[in-house]
């Protein structure tokens, strides 16, 4: 982005909104880099400008930036946890509308590079651009044949349920939500200020499996065993395999 910022900052105006930590050093899914600047999840506005400054003095960025309020304004409107690129046109529309980060990151900088490359030779503001991810490759849910259950194992996997996911030594809790209707079951899981679709659910006996993505990003495949209130298994995709189980709630 900072390349960017550099090269096309006499055509476009760049904004940098600093906005909650994703990946804080007491969060449930930290990572190095925070550790090691010890970032810890923001309690006040000071913190989280303080931490912004230090952001962009450890990475030499000199693109203006903003810092979200503790609201999280900015990060509730535009849906950008944990990052998310927009360019908008002069008039107000959506040049480049990228998908959630981390997998939607790159095709969304790569396409407003190429965006800013058109307009800054010819002058004429291209269309949108929505980049495609590996995700969007692959069947969409709606195109796949439906999966349908009877009574008795749409009632044994309904319902609400509270997962932890394994990753790298730490515990991520998440919201599995399953639905019935018809004999076809949907499902929602939500974990780290995301709502994401379950796809492909199946319950066949007491062997449950069905995918869902990171982000925006490719799928995981999980496979597990439920044993009335409970839930065990495991995913598989591109971090290997995660061990996860759960218990209903409601």
């Amino acid at each position: 982005m900072e390349k960017i910022y550099l090269t096309y900052n006499d055509i476009a105006d760049f904004r940098l909104v600093y906005i909650t930590e994703a990946h804080a050093k007491d969060s449930s899914w930290p990572v190095g880099y925070a550790k090691e600047m010890n970032i810890t999840k923001h309690k006040t506005y000071g913190q989280r400008c303080t931490t912004a400054e230090r952001l962009m003095k450890d990475k030499s960025l000199t693109i203006p930036t903003l810092v979200d309020d503790m609201e999280n304004s900015v990060n509730k409107a535009y849906k950008a946890h944990p990052d998310r690129i927009y360019l908008v046109r002069k008039d107000g529309r959506l040049a480049v509308a990228g998908k959630r980060g981390p997998w939607g990151y790159k095709p969304a900088l790569n396409a407003s590079k190429a965006w800013l490359a058109s307009y800054k030779e010819t002058g004429v503001e291209p269309e949108l651009v929505i980049p495609k991810t590996k995700k969007d490759d692959s069947t969409t849910d709606a195109r796949r044949p439906k999966i349908r259950h009877d009574a008795a194992s749409t009632k044994a996997i309904v319902g609400s349920w509270d997962m932890t996911t394994k990753f790298s030594g730490n515990d991520i809790p998440a919201v599995m939500v399953i639905r019935a209707k018809d004999g076809v079951l949907t499902g929602t899981w939500t974990s780290q200020g995301m709502d994401m679709a379950m796809t492909d659910l199946k319950l066949t006996g007491n062997k449950l499996s069905f995918q869902r993505s990171i982000g925006g990003g490719p799928s995981l495949d999980f496979k597990g065993t439920v044993d009335g209130d409970k839930v065990d298994g495991s995913y598989s995709g591109p971090m290997g395999d995660l061990k996860c189980q759960g218990k209903r709630t409601g």
